[in-house]
């Protein structure tokens, strides 16, 4: 079925319907209105040097993927799995479990392809988010409206082909037509595998034309947050890295396409919302391609998943008593650390080939090490490194009564170092001193140096 497109503008916002020939809007539009009303700013790191500093992907329309012959859909296979070049919208339905989108380019050494590919394929068009009105049957009178955004790159510690985010507003409402009279309850922008909070009157949320929220998607990553910062990033699946989202000074107002909330008809004219594939190239463990929003917990189960969201994301200081080296190091170790992840996944002889020189270095100085005698005492005494670790191991051994006993002190000092941490994380509230963004990082300091301040004692 051939679909045609209508815009229109709602609330200086513009929404996109599709709509089959001779029938009636493909969203309620009730649904329409709700979503075009708090459709989200987004403001993204500036990237005007080509392949340079910045973030150079947009929210790209899924449509564009369709019908263009540099995207092949395969199996889950691997080898020879190409089922077809240029799939269309129907082709990523259900039953194609596990099958995934290739783009052209290498997942795990992207160059600037990915970058030069995306400019190319969003010439001329207007980037695109996706919205979704959804209840969730666990908590009856409440509504989630969604904002899902498709970005065709991830290039954070996790590199992958796809990445799908989303901001989400929650409502006291039963219905789209209720919510339309109300203002959201509170607010929750994703970030790797969970969510940040905002109530809707927090000084931390950003509101433009009094309903249109303000997110600001990390460098690479595309996770979301509430202002401009360097922030700490971390998930199981993905690992630990910096979130940037200082410079922010691309301002993006995507159109809005808004999907029914009842299934069959986002089936009939989304038919891609029901893939059960990977939109991206396949790839070992968090390297892989994402799966699509359908398959979120999210998705239909949206306030259940609010209910883990975080009150506060803490930003790494880039300034103060250290300056910005501090920063830079951790964060540079990190990227080093994940560039190294990458190439033992993409390539494994050469890191394996590494290692094994490392080891062959270690156990020759350990042939070559001298160990005896091993006297932890006298302690002022000329050792070599080998008979020092084996001088600490019998004084450990004969002495373990002593240690344990000193260990055991530990507790009483952890519970006061709890009890100090929270009495200055709670006295910062009590003030009405800022604790979000930078202030967060440099409390997390405070409370970090107040630890190993009192251990070290």
């Amino acid at each position: 079925m051939i679909a045609r497109v209508a815009r229109r503008v709602v609330a200086g916002t513009a929404v996109v319907l599709l709509l089959a020939p001779g029938t009636a809007a493909a969203a309620p539009a009730d649904e329409a209105a709700l979503a075009a009303r708090f459709a989200p700013v987004v403001r993204l790191v500036d990237q005007p040097e080509e392949c340079g500093p910045g973030e150079p992907y947009v929210p790209t329309g899924v449509s564009l993927l369709f019908e263009n012959p540099t995207v092949a859909l395969r199996g889950p296979w691997g080898g020879d799995d190409l089922v077809k070049v240029g799939p269309v919208a129907t082709d990523l339905t259900a039953e194609r479990f596990e099958y995934h989108l290739d783009f052209p380019g290498d997942a795990l050494n992207p160059g600037c392809d990915f970058i030069r590919w995306s400019r190319r394929l969003n010439a001329g068009y207007t980037p695109t988010m996706y919205a979704h009105v959804v209840g969730d049957p666990a908590y009856p009178g409440r509504l989630a409206l969604q904002y899902w955004m498709f970005y065709v790159y991830n290039d954070w510690n996790n590199l992958h082909e796809g990445d799908w985010e989303m901001i989400q507003l929650n409502f006291d409402a039963a219905s789209a037509a209720q919510a339309l009279d109300e203002t959201p309850v509170e607010v929750g922008y994703s970030q790797h595998t969970g969510g940040e909070r905002a109530g809707w009157g927090d000084d931390k949320l950003e509101i433009v034309g009094g309903s249109h929220p303000v997110v600001y998607p990390a460098s690479g990553s595309h996770a979301g947050f509430f202002d401009q910062a360097l922030y700490l990033g971390a998930s199981g699946s993905q690992g630990v890295g910096c979130d940037d989202t200082r410079n922010a000074d691309l301002v993006v107002r995507p159109a809005v396409e808004t999907i029914p909330s009842d299934s069959a008809t986002a089936v009939r004219e989304f038919p891609w919302i029901a893939f059960e594939g990977r939109w991206g190239e396949l790839q070992p463990a968090f390297f892989n391609g994402p799966q699509g929003p359908n398959l979120k917990t999210q998705w239909t189960k949206p306030i259940q998943w609010s209910q883990e969201w975080r009150d506060r994301s803490y930003a790494v200081p880039t300034a103060g008593a250290l300056g910005t080296s501090a920063t830079d190091f951790f964060c540079s170790t990190i990227e080093r650390g994940s560039i190294l992840l990458w190439h033992l996944v993409d390539n494994p002889f050469p890191t394996f080939v590494g290692f094994l020189g490392v080891l062959a270095v270690v156990v020759i100085l350990l042939c070559r090490a001298t160990w005896r005698p091993a006297a932890p005492l006298r302690l002022a005494r000329r050792r070599t490194w080998g008979q020092a670790i084996t001088s600490a191991w019998r004084m450990y051994v004969t002495r373990w009564r002593l240690f344990l006993s000193i260990g055991v002190l530990f507790l009483p000092i952890s519970l006061l170092i709890t009890l100090l941490q929270a009495g200055v994380l709670g006295a910062s509230s009590i003030a009405g001193i800022e604790d979000e963004g930078q202030a967060a990082g440099a409390f997390a300091l405070i409370v970090v140096a107040i630890g190993t301040a009192l251990t070290v004692l």
